[in-house]
């Protein structure tokens, strides 16, 4: 009989034991092949343009910093073209005609994220007026047909508008319509000539639009225009991609997604790889006595290698190739639950090609192969004689491999959770994860003993409140502390991960919003929907009562740097500031230089940021601003409070020339207390809010809030697994006791006695689990917490502790407690005499 044979007849014995390994490999399958879809789509996926549909080539400056051996940095406001560029794009033969756009945010009743555009990119839709004319005069308008729909507004009519706050009113002189959908950005037309003094830019553009020549190929006519421009850094779009230069936000989800994916892929491999391993494990113990007697009878270790990796191979080729389809529709829950928190726009399609399914299937048949591997390797080396007398008791001690890698891991996971405190910032907090995941896996290599210390440690409380149900449960976890371990394992990692992921974000969160309620010295905080314009500053400056101002622009800065001798780009907020009455509305808790020197060529880090750049007051920084302009200011101070108002502050005037209008984020002010500002201001700029200085939102907290709905969903779907995985696990280990049940149940044991010993045994379980696994997340979240915030105590809610402790609790008592019901329900001189 072939070996395949062998192995098909062991699956049909023992279909109980290998429906667990099924079940984990379909997961774990499923799992990374969702992932393996979104890392494709962030490649490859976006949306079809719309205001360039139209246009056959879109020309933009490249929106992403180069990172040498990693992936593209996406630049966080647009970068502008020359506007002599148009020029030189519409003289390349096969081009019709070039227009560039500009644009500027406005504000309209009901339409907060509205933009005013140039009636010339009108053409690149195509859009055309339907009702009335273009416009003329600087005060005309032309809107969309949806737009006028839901503004409700007709032509003639007069339109309130808002530019940064101040407002104006334009005439609505036409309404137009295309063939094609426009709705994703509301836009308001108005003359080339208004657009370029609404944008504030009248020397640039954003995008050129490109119009074919008759019979012109998009693609050929692409490559002419890229090589008219060689001392321009542009990206020539044709196809899809023109979507990227129309929504930036495209572009930036696109590399987000595949940094999330990848990210949660190496997670979530390395969590199937404990997963399969201890399933396998698992099985492979239930089966020591087949082995035992195989060896017995001379087969060799080869032919009992053969075996068992044949059965897993069948096994788990069948699981994981029927779990990739799933797996697609996984990746579109997530899909549809990023863009509900707001990280992918809601039309962004996923690419859902082959190559994510297939690379899915090998990575778990090769994870099943090698965890099967390891499973069998003592029964099958072991001298016959021995492996009889290991399949009736389990050997009590550790193998040395074993043991010395479990004691490699702790070392490892207590050195990563040491990262924070030598390198300052949220780079730190990726030593993190790896410290957790370190600890997991020396708490599973060291499972056994684990149990057994624990165990021992409570045993004669248990023995004395429950004499007989606390003895047996005493006893039996003792003599099965491998089986015990083998189902703790996913408990302790499902904890450990929970405690990290959410811990620190409340942590960063809990310090960032401290910072910025105890740095805002101001009175009030005005701010506006789309920004505040230099006129409405200046108005507040000039308001009755008002004793200081301090406009605050808000953007992002990246600076190169090496870390552990690469090339890395990191990201910071950045924000605005003028020196002048800066003490009299904020303090950012200088600790070094002095931030009145706060001007020109000149720039302020925080404390985190300096640590892990390695500079100091006086030294000089590389930036790139978010529009990628570069700059090499001077550091002039250095400040505790990052968290809260961003880890780089610069000169109010130079980061607002690198925004994309240049208005004020908002406006803190210092006044006499008579409340005469809010009046004032209410009065003149409909629109604009004067709040308490508690409404102030710590620096890049939005961004924060984003991440952290992004990072809880993806771990939502990661504990999912575990919450499968912790389930299967304790309903293979439980439902193997049948004939353990009998023979106690024969012997004089009654069934509420054994039932009562099961819920001891669930008990012991579920309780060393949230402690291994609370200690494993403890050392990563000091960590983090004394490398951000400087204090060794994290910030962990109490109720969301008990909602990780409890879901796993209740996970791990009914996994024991159902199918102990259920084996106990057979005659127990039927159970005794069931086949093993």
């Amino acid at each position: 009989m072939t070996v395949r044979l062998l192995a098909m007849a062991s699956i049909r014995y023992r279909r109980g034991g290998f429906a667990g390994v099924f079940v984990a490999v379909l997961c774990a399958s499923a799992l990374l092949t969702a992932l393996g879809v979104l890392f494709e789509s962030g490649l490859r996926a976006g949306v079809e343009p719309q205001r360039y549909a139209g246009a056959a080539v879109v020309v933009a400056a490249r929106q992403a910093l180069p990172v040498a051996g990693d992936l593209d940095v996406p630049l966080a406001e647009r970068v502008p073209l020359p506007a002599d560029a148009v020029a030189r794009v519409a003289a390349v033969p096969g081009v019709d005609r070039a227009v560039g756009e500009v644009s500027a945010p406005v504000v309209l009743p009901g339409e907060p994220a509205a933009r005013a555009y140039g009636w010339g990119s009108a053409a690149l839709a195509p859009l055309e007026v339907r009702e009335g004319v273009a416009p003329a005069r600087p005060r005309d308008a032309v809107l969309d047909a949806a737009l006028a729909d839901r503004l409700g507004v007709r032509v003639g009519d007069r339109l309130p508008v808002a530019l940064g706050g101040e407002p104006r009113e334009y005439t609505v002189t036409g309404v137009a319509a295309g063939a094609g959908d426009t709705g994703r950005q509301a836009a308001l037309y108005v003359t080339d000539e208004e657009a370029r003094v609404l944008s504030g830019r009248p020397d640039q553009v954003d995008v050129i639009g490109v119009l074919a020549g008759a019979g012109e190929h998009a693609d050929g006519l692409a490559a002419r225009i890229g090589a008219a421009l060689p001392d321009l850094d542009v990206e020539v779009h044709t196809g899809d991609r023109r979507a990227d230069a129309e929504f930036l936000d495209v572009g930036r989800v696109r590399a987000e997604l595949v940094v999330l994916s990848l990210s949660f892929a190496g997670t979530t491999l390395m969590i199937s790889v404990l997963v399969v391993a201890g399933t396998l494990g698992l099985s492979v113990q239930q089966r020591r006595r087949e082995l035992a007697l195989l060896r017995a009878i001379v087969a060799t270790p080869r032919q009992v290698h053969r075996l068992v990796g044949a059965e897993v191979l069948l096994v788990a080729g069948t699981a994981a190739v029927l779990g990739a389809l799933p797996g697609i529709g996984v990746a579109h829950l997530m899909r549809d639950a990023f863009a509900s928190a707001g990280m992918l726009p809601p039309d962004f399609g996923l690419v859902t090609g082959p190559v994510p399914p297939v690379a899915a299937v090998l990575l778990v048949l090769v994870t099943a192969r090698v965890a099967a591997w390891v499973a069998v390797r003592r029964a099958a080396s072991a001298p016959p004689v021995e492996a009889l007398r290991d399949a009736a008791v389990e050997p009590p001690r550790l193998g040395a491999v074993r043991a010395a890698s479990g004691w490699v891991f702790a070392a490892l996971g207590a050195g990563a959770a040491l990262v924070p405190l030598f390198l300052p910032g949220e780079q730190a907090l990726a030593g993190a994860g790896a410290s957790a995941i370190c600890l997991v896996v020396a708490a599973g290599l060291l499972g056994p003993r684990l149990v057994t210390g624990a165990t021992r440690l409570v045993a004669g409380p248990l023995r004395r409140l429950s004499p007989v149900g606390g003895h047996l449960a005493v006893e039996g976890v003792l003599a099965n502390a491998r089986r015990l371990a083998a189902v703790v394992t996913p408990m302790v990692l499902a904890v450990a991960m929970a405690s990290v992921q959410l811990f620190t974000q409340t942590t960063v969160r809990a310090a960032a919003a401290e910072q910025a309620a105890g740095g805002v010295v101001a009175d009030v905080v005005v701010t506006g929907p789309a920004g505040l314009a230099p006129g409405v500053t200046e108005a507040i400056r000039r308001a009755p009562g008002v004793e200081a101002v301090t406009p605050v622009v808000r953007g992002q800065a990246f600076v190169r740097h090496l870390a552990l001798g690469e090339e890395q780009v990191s990201a910071y907020a950045v924000q605005g500031l003028v020196a002048d009455g800066l003490d009299r509305t904020l303090d950012l808790r200088t600790t070094a230089g002095d931030l009145g020197r706060l001007t020109g060529d000149a720039v302020a880090l925080s404390e985190q940021a300096a640590g892990a750049l390695g500079l100091g007051v006086g030294d000089r920084v590389d930036l790139l601003l978010g529009d990628g302009a570069s700059a090499r200011p001077e550091v002039v101070a250095i400040y505790g409070r990052g968290l809260g108002f961003g880890d780089v502050a610069l000169p109010r005037d130079v980061l607002a020339a690198h925004t994309p209008t240049g208005f004020d984020h908002s406006v803190l002010v210092r006044t006499d207390g008579s409340g005469a500002l809010a009046a004032a201001v209410a009065e003149r700029f409909p629109g604009v809010v004067v709040q308490d200085r508690a409404a102030l939102d710590a620096a890049g907290q939005e961004q924060r809030d984003t991440q952290s709905w992004i990072s809880l969903i993806a771990l939502l779907v990661v504990l999912g697994y575990l919450a499968i995985s912790v389930v299967n696990t304790l309903v293979m280990a439980t439902a193997e006791r049948s004939r353990e049940f009998a023979l106690l149940r024969l012997v004089g044991t009654r069934r509420r006695q054994v039932v009562r010993m099961t819920r001891v045994e669930a008990l012991l379980v579920v309780g060393i689990a949230i402690v291994v696994g609370t200690a494993a997340a403890l050392p990563a979240l000091v960590g983090v917490s004394i490398g951000l915030t400087g204090s060794p105590v994290p910030s962990a809610p109490p109720l969301l502790y008990l909602a990780i402790t409890g879901t796993v609790a209740v996970l791990g008592l009914a996994a024991i407690g159902v199918p102990t019901r259920m084996a106990l329900r057979a005659r127990p001189v039927d159970a005794i005499g069931a086949r093993d």
